[in-house]
């Protein structure tokens, strides 16, 4: 089996380290990723400006553009043919109208596109916990094991929101399949020296019943089918 892995926060980060630990137990791993955090770009692509694609060893490529520009230049200019395209796991969820601003599904919606299936991993953890990044392998050896043999849809996607390492670590968590919540993030922006800055209160966010918010924030593997319309 062949993967080409990305993420949004950047070539050196420890969850793609992570989701290449559980990836190179299965096959061939290439990684393209971008040269520098680029979290909430969303579906940007890079279209009036050059980019810089640098091989840092091995079957590793650091990007100058976006996760979205890592899956393309992966598919076109490297030519890879990868069975799965792998995205994450993202140092933080990605958890219902987080899809809509989140670059690590952005790459995998940008696969799906392109007809390679595709899977965005996410890793819920409160405001100064440690992530547990080795529970986090296993937790993609996990899903995968369950859902890969799962026929997606031309565009879809998998998206998955791993929950703070006190469960992922405790105990074997539930891993359910959920509708991403619609519910609006919270708003709050602080100013200093004449400046906005937006204030997140992620767990303090709107719950919808058994939504993929409400179940990941109470401690389960949270995995959504996500359709391109």
């Amino acid at each position: 089996m062949k993967f080409l892995l990305t993420n949004d926060d950047g070539i050196y980060a420890p969850g793609l380290q992570a989701l290449e630990a559980f990836a190179k137990e299965l096959g061939e791993v290439v990684v393209v990723a971008p040269d520098g955090p680029r979290s909430g770009f969303s579906h940007c692509a890079t279209m009036y400006e050059s980019m810089e694609l640098k091989q840092v060893g091995g079957n590793h490529y650091a990007c100058s553009g976006t996760p979205v520009d890592c899956v393309r230049l992966g598919l076109t200019h490297l030519e890879l043919k990868p069975d799965w395209i792998l995205s994450g796991v993202n140092a933080g969820a990605n958890l219902g109208v987080d899809l809509f601003m989140s670059g690590t599904a952005g790459a995998a919606r940008e696969a799906a596109i392109l007809g390679v299936p595709a899977i965005a991993f996410s890793h819920y953890h409160r405001t100064g916990a440690e992530i547990d990044w080795q529970a986090a392998a296993s937790a993609c050896e996990r899903f995968f094991g369950e859902f890969h043999t799962k026929l997606l849809a031309k565009g879809e996607f998998w998206n998955v929101n791993f929950p703070d390492s006190e469960f992922l670590t405790a105990r074997q968590v539930d891993l359910v399949e959920a509708k991403p919540d619609p519910s609006p993030l919270t708003l709050e922006y602080l100013e200093r020296d004449g400046k906005l800055q937006y204030k997140s209160h992620y767990h303090q966010r709107q719950r919808i019943d058994f939504s993929d918010v409400h179940q990941c924030l109470s401690g389960a593997i949270t995995v959504s089918r996500i359709p391109l319309f």
